[in-house]
């Protein structure tokens, strides 16, 4: 322990050698008293203040013996020595080394942030010995084979961010065969992904069809030979897994599908692959219409290893124009999940698309740059909301009202404080190729 040497009570308007050694104190400790000028001013003592509710002292202002203990006796975090690069912004360093943001600024007085060099090097503060952190959440994405080489970009530029993957490469049929849809089993994906540790669980599809996929659970030979064929093309390409995404399903399938569900978790278990079951959002055991309802999610959980919320649609193509997914609604979505389903099975699917409503119309689907892009065009203002997306309306050139809402990193933000307030496995993001590369930091830093 540090020897402690007790100077001055000092309090705003002292002057003096004890002042700027306060100031260097308080600078070590990661708190900004302004320059170190031996004035107690208002900076010096809001940063006092500071420091004495963070060490749970009495919040005065006035530096006497147990603020001065403090300040001495114990070890004052360090810092590391970074040197900017390309990009770089005070903002994505501090969540790159999960420190506030205000905390950088104070460890380097005298820098301009808005004015950082490359090559520039600045002191990040080192916070003192805390719990080990836990394991990383699982991070997917979904990749349509329709904008395959775009989405696979995303995996290209950020491995080290995801678990798993999941292209659309299969299609059931009626009789319960397995085909491939364009662009399946693509060699330089499953390379790339073996190559860098992530998982391919390839995706298939009832392509919506809810007369497809009951034809298959209601007639028992067709069910098994469907399991079967599953089970076969997993072995021969290798996989860990596959993703079921059977959506749109009739309500009367609802038993039907759990019992495909468990048919096929048995096959499987033999072979020690695993079972992802994609299924629509609800916030209780209905749901807002039929699919949903379909979805049993006590029985889908009991029989999947993994099971995907596809969280968003909450406003959709046919309806009224709002927020992808607000998170309120989201709130319920996973309070209910956890309710059903054991939590460490559970992914959220999150969205990073948008709509653009015309008014009176069926909306069409804008990525992110799409919709910035648009709003930059019409020249009009973004409203920013954290909680239910960024949006704004413009009237195009032919006299027709707009609504546009769509996801960016401060709202993806938001929902990802959702995934950790459940405690939940992870993400599946819908889809790749089209998000806020801004995500990846905020992923990085919450997750």
């Amino acid at each position: 322990m540090k020897e402690v040497t007790i100077l001055a009570t000092l309090r705003r308007g002292a002057r003096g050698n004890e002042v700027r050694e306060l100031q260097r104190l308080l600078l070590e400790w990661g708190y900004n008293p302004g320059p170190i000028d031996g004035i107690f001013g208002a900076r010096t003592e809001q940063a006092v203040l500071q420091f004495q509710r963070d060490q749970g002292l009495a919040p005065d202002g006035i530096v006497g013996p147990k603020t001065w203990g403090a300040l001495q006796s114990q070890q004052p975090p360090g810092y590391q020595t970074y040197t900017i690069q390309a990009g770089d912004t005070y903002y994505k360093i501090a969540l790159k080394y999960q420190i506030s943001l205000s905390s950088l600024l104070a460890a380097n007085p005298g820098i301009d942030p808005n004015q950082l060099q490359i090559g520039q090097q600045i002191r990040i503060p080192v916070p003192g010995p805390g719990p080990e952190p836990g394991p990383k959440r699982a991070v997917s994405g979904w990749i349509p084979y329709w904008v395959q080489s775009l989405a696979f970009q995303s995996v290209e530029n950020h491995p080290e961010t995801f678990s798993s993957i999941s292209p659309f490469w299969y299609v059931m049929t009626s009789s319960g065969e397995v085909l491939n849809l364009p662009n399946a089993e693509d060699s330089t994906i499953l390379s790339f992904a073996r190559t860098h540790g992530i998982s391919v669980y390839p995706l298939i599809t009832n392509s919506f069809d809810s007369e497809l996929i009951s034809s298959v659970l209601n007639d028992p030979v067709i069910r098994q030979r469907h399991v079967q064929n599953i089970v076969s093309k997993l072995v021969q390409m290798d996989y860990p897994g596959i993703d079921i995404d059977y959506e749109n399903l009739y309500v009367r399938d609802r038993e039907l599908f759990v019992v495909f569900l468990q048919e096929l978790k048995d096959a499987l278990s033999t072979l020690s692959k695993q079972l992802v079951v994609s299924v629509h959002a609800k916030t209780n055991s209905t749901g807002a219409w039929s699919g949903a309802e379909a979805h049993d999610y006590v029985g889908i959980g009991q029989a999947a290893d993994i099971v995907r919320i596809m969280g968003y649609d909450f406003s959709w193509q046919g309806s009224p124009p709002g927020s992808i997914a607000p998170a309120s609604w989201v709130d319920q979505v996973l309070s209910y999940a956890v309710s059903t389903i054991s939590k460490t099975k559970i992914e959220l699917g999150m969205p990073v698309y948008g709509y653009d409503w015309p008014q009176g119309q069926t909306a069409a689907s804008v990525t992110y740059a799409n919709a910035v892009a648009r709003a930059n065009q019409y020249n009009v203002s973004i409203t920013l909301d954290a909680l239910q997306g960024p949006h704004y309306a413009y009237t195009d050139t032919l006299g027709i009202n707009h609504e546009v809402w769509f996801v960016d990193a401060l709202y993806f933000g938001s929902l990802l404080d959702l995934v950790n307030k459940y405690d939940i496995r992870g993400i599946c993001i819908w889809h790749l190729g089209i998000e806020d590369p801004k995500i990846y930091d905020i992923i990085d830093a919450k997750l």
